[in-house]
């Protein structure tokens, strides 16, 4: 049986900040612009965190004190990029032999502002699920306008 491959969804967003803000923003406070109805917990979210290290967890603690886990740092270089893995399946919980990628990059431009990129790769992970997958993180809702909600949010505090 072969593996059907599957292309990355790719997003991007040119943001009105130097690049060391937008990374700030998209990292420790990723609450701030985080969707509130986009989490696999029971509770609301009280917290998004991305531990600043390679190794560390990216996870959701709620309002109730639980804590859902997304995935795992896999690189961090502040303020260029960072990789995360994302570990969430068809089904919305968290798998630990799930493993997609999420890359995201941080570059200044000519005119001061910072083109902030998103790639999730590995998408063949879900196996049958793929093209499913890879639509619903093509949606306007998913990946897209989470960048173009997270440059509104990183603006309003120019």
């Amino acid at each position: 049986m072969t593996q059907q491959t599957v292309s990355p969804v790719r997003v991007s967003v040119s943001v009105r900040l130097d690049q060391q803000r937008c990374f700030e923003v998209f990292t420790d406070e990723m609450t701030s612009w985080w969707p509130e109805g986009h989490h696999i917990g029971e509770a609301p979210i009280e917290k998004v965190i991305v531990e600043p290290f390679v190794g560390g967890r990216w996870y959701t603690r709620h309002t109730d004190g639980s804590e859902t886990d997304t995935g795992v740092v896999t690189a961090y270089d502040a303020p260029h990029g960072f990789t995360v893995t994302w570990q969430i399946g068809a089904d919305w919980a968290f798998h630990d032999d799930l493993v997609t990628t999420v890359e995201v990059r941080f570059t200044p431009t000519d005119d001061g502002r910072t083109l902030v990129e998103l790639e999730h790769r590995d998408l063949e992970a879900y196996g049958a699920d793929a093209a499913t997958m890879q639509a619903t993180f093509e949606a306007p809702d998913a990946w897209g306008g989470m960048l173009e909600h997270y440059a509104q949010v990183a603006e309003r505090g120019v």
